[in-house]
């Protein structure tokens, strides 16, 4: 049996379609779902669609090895029974019927469109058949190659086919392969693995064979290697097969390669990632909450930003960018909008912190599982050379979340409670699933394992459980991770050396106040605080008192509280204040007293909320120009000064233009039930053929006339509730093919619902062209 692309005499890939069944067709769309977008109109033009070249590129750059391979081998030998024989070890007719499935194969054997093409020219690494590389070459070339070889000169056949018919006969093959020295062997060993071609200098000269010649030009010499321009040269596909063995899917397994397991507590061992993570969440959006870093103008953070909020969540620089990208991502940073925007916490963050500790975890790793960034790029350069930023627009990459699921996805299929021993071994699997992108997505997979251990999600190099029922999109993710996590603690214990070890994770309420008045120095099954003079005044000026924070430690530590820490709390709450700072806009001053009084007194003056600081010296929060014009209005007649007390002339303020209102938030509708919309594309499939075929079978009245027969098929439909298909002319001559559920026909008119629209319409007898009955 021949193979052929495209459509046959018999058949065509729109009558295989309509023989498909309805879960079949919806199987097709689920695994290719652009071929819905938009929706196809029939048959015919869903099978154009299987055959675009884009659409066909995605479908086989997500096949695995074994499915890749077989379409390979159908593309190399035109014969499933051939493809077969170079395919030892895997069932050809089962992988036959998935690429059935998803759209590649049609028939018995028959490609689909673009497949030949989007496999590439050199499939499984092969280049072409010598007899069609040949046919390039001039003879005045092929010269050397005919002596070489004990051919005769060119004559009938040309030079080309003679060569040709050399390298596919396997014994005199095979003694040119046993006849090259070493290093002729390595060019041809690299070259028979993939890809085929090669660069050599003057491919196309005719090739010299003596001491001076390279072994790539000893090579052509003897027609093993072919030139096809002046710099390249390709590997016939007789050659490449010969150095394989005759078995070029030889390294191809039926089953993904094994993964070694090694049994861990991945659970308890990922409640430490987990609690960090919040810890650092929480630390990252209140630093930006009292020193929020400017938006740089192209968008995103900037470098020093970025390395300060490491520096303060004692982190890395990678760790860093992942847990702001994974904070925007929830939406509890976000930038500010003005004249100069900056990143702030969001209201959000605010309800988040207050939340039990499994359910804000679920909301980062849901932001992260589903996020369209790569955080991994962040301090990389583009492809115009820019430094690559966090939150910045050149981080955005529309397919890392569907790798993300897959990288995890080969974790889930693992038991439970075990990890990889090898995270080799996971990106070999990741190679075998999809071999097309393996070599561009390595690094990625390996940057989202390693994101996947910081968050928690992973531990060791395993799923956890929590992080199975998230990648599930179980609600149960919060339960189970809650369920894992230690019980958190409301008491600590104070040491001599004013540390202070909590035993367990803190609740949420003791890590707030205890953070205020201490700092943190290690985390893990039990934090470690220290408390010292800095972090003591740090609690003062938040607002707490010397007998709160005393309080806190009596009522929480589980040891007696030292007395050197009495002292520290003491002693700085005492010096605590005794100098005084605060901000004014403008400052009002007076040598007569007296006038400044009255103006204190004044009513007139009192929105300007003036406060006196000294017996001559009254501060304000508003500005000078509106002091000024204020005290003017109340009958005053201040004048402004410069620093060094000369006078200085004021004019009034520029017009400024009002702010750019806050944009509204967009938020996305949940996204429809893919198998509904699968049925009802393919119940219009189905009706858009009937009606097809109603149209050729229609009865066609005559010209202003109805006919008895046309009466008759309406009335029927009618009594029947059955649908039909109309052929009508409107009053304007405009001709239409309509979908009807006709109700009633009086007065020369038909009465139904237009099926497309839902609407009541009223159709003229005499202006229908055409009937038919498609219930």
């Amino acid at each position: 049996m021949n193979f052929r692309t495209g459509l046959v005499s018999d058949t065509s890939l729109s009558d295989w379609l309509r023989r498909r069944t309805d879960d079949e067709l919806a199987e097709l769309l689920r695994r290719r779902p652009d071929l819905a977008l938009p929706a196809p109109a029939d048959f015919a033009t869903l099978a154009n669609r299987l055959g675009v070249r884009a659409s066909v590129q995605r479908a086989i750059d997500g096949l695995d090895a074994v499915r890749l391979a077989t379409l390979e081998a159908l593309v190399l030998t035109g014969d499933v029974a051939d493809a077969a024989a170079l395919l030892p070890g895997i069932n050809v007719a089962v992988v036959l019927d998935e690429l059935r499935t998803t759209g590649l194969v049609w028939g018995e054997q028959h490609l689909v469109g673009a497949v030949a093409d989007a496999v590439g020219p050199y499939p499984a690494g092969l280049g072409r058949p010598a007899d069609r590389l040949l046919a390039a070459v001039s003879d005045v070339t092929l010269a050397p190659v005919l002596r070489a070889l004990g051919l005769p000169p060119a004559g009938q056949p040309s030079s080309g086919a003679a060569v040709a018919v050399v390298l596919r006969d396997q014994d005199r093959l095979q003694a040119l392969l046993n006849e090259r020295d070493p290093a002729e062997r390595d060019v041809l060993d690299r070259l028979a693995a993939g890809p085929p071609v090669g660069v050599v200098r003057d491919a196309l000269l005719p090739a010299v064979i003596d001491d001076g010649a390279t072994p790539p030009h000893r090579l052509i010499a003897h027609g093993l290697l072919i030139p096809i321009d002046t710099q390249t040269v390709e590997l016939p596909r007789e050659v490449g097969l010969a150095l394989r063995g005759g078995a070029p899917f030889s390294s191809i397994t039926p089953v993904p390669p094994p993964i070694a397991l090694v049994d861990t507590d991945v659970d308890h061992r990922g409640t430490t990632a987990v609690l960090d993570t919040l810890r650092q969440v929480g630390a990252l959006a209140e630093l930006w909450s009292a020193v929020p870093p400017q938006v740089l103008r192209a968008g995103g953070l900037g470098v020093r930003d970025l390395r300060r909020a490491a520096r303060e969540l004692s982190v890395s620089d990678d760790v860093a960018a992942l847990l702001i990208e994974i904070a925007a991502a929830a939406g509890l940073i976000a930038a500010s909008h003005g004249i100069e925007p900056v990143f702030l916490p969001t209201s959000e963050y605010d309800a988040w912190r207050r939340r039990e500790p499994a359910t804000r975890w679920v909301g980062l790793a849901s932001g992260w599982l589903g996020m369209t960034r790569q955080p991994s790029l962040v301090g990389q350069r583009d492809e115009r050379d820019r430094l690559i930023t966090p939150l910045g627009p050149d981080a955005e990459r529309g397919t890392i979340a569907a790798l993300r699921r897959q990288v995890l996805g080969v974790l889930a299929d693992l038991p439970s409670g075990t990890a990889p021993g090898e995270r080799a071994d996971v990106l070999a699997r990741l190679a075998w699933l999809t071999p097309r992108r393996a070599s561009a997505q390595r690094r990625q997979a390996e940057a989202i394992l390693a994101e996947a251990d910081v968050l928690g999600v992973t531990a060791a190099g395993g799923l956890t459980s929590y992080g199975r029922a998230l990648l599930l999109g179980s609600p149960s993710a919060a339960d189970t991770l809650d369920a894992a996590l230690p019980e958190p603690v409301d008491h600590f214990l104070v040491q001599p050396d004013l540390t202070v070890v909590v035993p367990g994770p803190p609740t949420a309420e003791l890590a707030e106040e205890l953070g205020a008045v201490a700092d943190l120095e290690s985390t893990g099954g039990a934090s470690v605080y220290r408390i010292t003079e800095t972090s003591v005044r740090r609690g003062l000026d938040a607002g707490h008192t010397a007998a709160g924070i005393a309080a806190l430690f009596d009522e929480h530590s589980r040891t007696p509280v030292p007395q050197a820490l009495r002292y520290l709390v003491d002693d700085v709450a005492r010096r605590h204040g005794v100098l005084r700072a605060g901000t004014a806009s403008a400052y009002l001053r007076c040598d007569d007293r007296a006038l400044l009084s009255r103006v204190l007194a004044d009513r007139a003056v009192a929105p300007l909320e003036l406060r006196r600081i000294a017996p001559t010296v009254v501060v304000a929060s508003a500005p000078v120009s509106r002091l000024l014009d204020v005290l003017r209005e109340a009958g005053y007649a201040p004048a402004a000064e410069a620093p060094d007390g000369a006078l200085v002339r004021l004019g009034a303020d520029a017009p400024r233009a009002p702010s750019r209102p806050t944009s509204r938030l967009v938020r996305n509708r949940p996204a429809a039930d893919p198998s509904a919309a699968a049925g009802e594309l393919i119940r219009r499939l189905r009706a858009a053929d009937k009606r097809a075929e109603v149209t050729r079978r229609a009865v066609p009245p005559m010209p202003g006339v109805t006919s008895a027969a046309t009466l008759g098929l309406l009335r029927d439909a009618i009594r029947g509730g059955r649908r039909i298909w109309l052929g009508y002319v409107d009053a304007h001559g405009t001709s239409s093919q309509r979908t009807i559920e006709p109700i009633s026909m009086a007065g020369g008119t038909l009465r139904g619902h237009d099926v497309d629209t839902g609407r009541l319409e009223a159709f003229a007898l005499h202006h229908i062209t055409g009937v038919g009955v498609l219930d």
